[in-house]
């Protein structure tokens, strides 16, 4: 009986580590905790302290922890028309036009089609080189190149402290957790689900 109250107990001071750990906070300090204090004072301190792991999820992703970074824009009609124009006035980029006779087998529409179309695409990757290269002219198009830069990284969470965090960080970034990665037999980066 005193061996299953003891064990009860434990189970208690565990459960209250892994979810101070789930909260952004050390789990192994609040395992501790509860062993001294006890596990139910540990829960309810657990419940009334802000929870660091969500500031821990907004920080590392700019205050939207869903946003993925925007793609680039694609062909506009402009783009379509000016590539239409070239592909039937004879001032075709000859690289690209073999390429769409190749692939088109010599059908003439098709071929005209699959230019229309590469050549779209090419006119669109122009202009978005150019925006990015203005953007790169002022100090805040650079923070924003960074930040997209940044959110397209792979991203995972710290097994300690729960925070998100890209994959190929050596340490954890949050001042409180301190976590390392380098040790071949130590920590590992979970990977977000995707």
């Amino acid at each position: 009986m005193i061996f299953s109250g003891f064990f009860f107990f434990l189970l208690l001071c565990v459960g209250a580590g892994i979810w101070a750990s789930n909260r952004g906070r050390f789990g192994v300090g609040w395992f501790f905790i509860s062993i001294i204090v006890s596990p139910v004072i540990a829960f309810i301190l657990l419940a009334v302290m802000k929870d660091l792991s969500k500031d821990a999820a907004e920080s590392v992703s700019g205050g939207q922890t869903n946003r993925a970074p925007a793609p680039p824009p694609g062909p506009v009609d402009d783009d379509y028309a000016v590539a239409l124009e070239e592909a039937t006035s004879g001032q075709r980029k000859a690289g690209i036009w073999a390429k769409a006779f190749t692939d088109a087998v010599g059908d003439k529409d098709r071929t005209v089609a699959l230019y229309t179309a590469r050549r779209a695409q090419d006119l669109a990757d122009e202009r978005n080189r150019r925006a990015a290269d203005e953007l790169r002219q002022t100090e805040e198009g650079r923070a924003l190149l960074a930040q997209q830069a940044y959110d397209a990284l792979p991203k995972g969470t710290c097994p300690n402290c729960g925070t998100v965090i890209p994959l190929d960080s050596p340490i954890c970034p949050q001042p409180k957790c301190g976590a390392s990665f380098d040790a071949p037999d130590g920590w590992r980066i979970k990977p977000l689900a995707t």
